[in-house]
Order: C-alpha cells, then structure tokens, then sequence
C-alpha cells in the first residue's frame, strides 16, 4: 500500500501553477491513501474540508516564502503559521491534557506538556542542525514525527507539522511539494516501522522530484 501510495503521489511531486487545487488533484490519478476533493459541496463534512484546504494552502504560501528568504522556522513562526491553518488568533499551544483518535482506532490521552513551547524549540533546533549537516530527509521527517507525537498545539498538529516539514524540505533544496506531503496516508506512527516506512516514503518522492525538477 505503502509503494502504491509512493507512485501515486510522485505524479504530482511538482506543482502545477496553473492549476487550481481541485483540477491538480483530479488530474493526478491520486486514489487510496489521498484526501478526496470530489465529494458534492453542499456536505458538511467537505465544505469544512475545502475550508482547511484553503487555509492549508495560504499557510503553504508563508512556509514556502520564509524557506526562500531563509527565515528561522522559530515557535514563533511555526505557532502564526498553526493560527493560519485554525483561523483563530489566540494563543494555540496545547495547555491541557487531549484525548485522540488513533488511525488504529483506538483513543489514547496524552499528558499536559510542562512548556510545548520548549518542546516545539527543541524539535526545530534539531531538524536545524540536521539539515545544516546535509540530512535534509532526516530533519523534514524528524521535525513532523516529533510534532505529531509531541501534539504541542490545541489543534492542527498534523497540518502544521507537514508546514514544518516542508519548509526544512524547501530551504534546503529539495523540491518536493507541500501539497504531496500532506497527502501521503499515513498509519499510527506509534506503531513499529511506520516511522521509518514514512522515511523511505519521503527519500523516495525526493529522488522522483529531483529527476523531474527542470535544469536551471
């Protein structure tokens, strides 16, 4: 499943400009482990969703323009950049202890964080250092599974996380698209190998968005 999702989503690594999100994605041949877009408008369900995608997509506009102008991805940054994708403007991270759905289906509580901003810092220093150090994979995936696992906002954590790590992917030269990696279906990554299994996901779609980037 892992693979078929891997070649699905490597037709649109690279994002088309001129189209809108809803004909990239119906032009991709994307099934399976991919958000669907094509649910009738009047459901709830989908008008919500095409609310997060809009606003996931104005978030992707930031991430992308501070990873041109090598803006620090500070807790700062990362915490407007979670604002954007709720469209709230209070204060996001978590300060209470959050019951959540596992893909698994089971429900697990996770503990009050004594600072999520220390935490979010120490994630980002060290996705930092290791793309300084040329391990770009290591630090995108690194950044968005600590993220994850860390739940330092109240909401939004995995969108933010897929924002962070996509902005260490963009700086440091891999063009691989936000819209692919929010995309990619994932399991609990609680579970044995489902962290290295999105790390072989990521190297994989990097090496296709090399062979298709256009020679400068």
């Amino acid at each position: 499943m892992r693979h078929q999702a891997v070649r699905n989503i490597t037709k649109f690594i690279l994002p088309k400009p001129e189209l809108d999100r809803r004909t990239y994605l119906q032009h991709s041949g994307l099934k399976g482990a991919l958000m669907s877009f094509s649910e009738p408008p009047h459901r709830p369900d989908s008008l919500k969703r095409q609310l997060e995608m809009a606003r996931f997509d104005r978030a992707l506009e930031v991430s992308e323009s501070m990873a041109a102008h090598r803006v620090l991805l500070t807790t700062a940054e990362l915490a407007r950049l979670n604002n954007i994708l709720t469209g709230k403007n209070t204060d996001p991270w978590r300060q209470a202890p959050v019951t959540i759905l596992l893909p698994s289906g089971e429900k697990e509580t996770l503990q009050v964080l004594s600072d999520p901003i220390v935490t979010a810092r120490d994630k980002l220093h060290k996705a930092t250092e290791l793309a300084e150090a040329g391990q770009v994979i290591d630090a995108a995936v690194d950044a968005y599974v600590g993220l994850v696992m860390a739940h330092v906002f109240e909401d939004a954590n995995r969108r933010t996380a897929v924002l962070a790590a996509h902005y260490f992917l963009r700086r440091y030269g891999v063009p691989l698209s936000g819209i692919a990696l929010h995309e990619i279906g994932l399991g609990d990554l609680r579970a044995p190998g489902q962290i290295e299994a999105l790390r072989e996901t990521v190297h994989t779609m990097a090496k296709f968005a090399k062979k298709q980037k256009p020679a400068t």
